[in-house]
């Protein structure tokens, strides 16, 4: 049976750290360059502040998968409670029929209950080593999202 819960980031960060290897290896790209080194003294500050809203998805005691996102007026538009995800995801061996949609669909019910009015989300558009798709846009316009922007990167200096 899939549970859906609204943890504390120190409560759960544990469980979520001994997933961010295999989250990091399946998703990032340019792994060399960036490699994986989360800020967790920011983190932790996040929390305090009452800014980080964490979902997670367990399956008896078993930590399947996990939302974090970053809960806060939007810069332009401040009297706007936004969620900006900073991280999903689920375990592939979890990742049966509805996973992810019902992921989606708990952290829209519990943030609404907080008061957020707008989520903001991104998805990677790349193919992942295993030759799966990353690109989760199909399900984000399932349950409503649309579109809002694009994201482009470059390299400055010298590597």
């Amino acid at each position: 049976m899939t549970r859906y819960g609204v943890e504390a980031w120190s409560a759960v960060l544990l469980e979520m750290r001994s997933l961010w290897e295999a989250h990091f290896r399946e998703v990032a790209l340019e792994q060399e360059r960036v490699p994986l080194d989360p800020d967790l003294e920011t983190y932790a500050r996040l929390e305090q502040a009452g800014a980080l809203h964490v979902l997670t998805m367990r399956e008896g005691r078993v930590l399947a998968g996990y939302l974090v996102a970053l809960v806060w007026p939007h810069l332009h538009h401040r009297g706007t409670s936004h969620a900006f995800f900073d991280l999903y995801y689920v375990r592939p061996a979890y990742r049966r029929w509805t996973a992810g949609i019902r992921l989606f669909r708990e952290a829209e019910r519990t943030l609404a209950a907080r008061g957020v009015r707008r989520m903001i989300a991104g998805t990677k558009i790349h193919v992942a080593p295993t030759g799966r798709s990353l690109d989760v846009g199909p399900i984000f316009r399932r349950l409503g999202w649309v579109e809002m922007e694009r994201q482009f990167g470059k390299w400055i200096g010298s590597w």
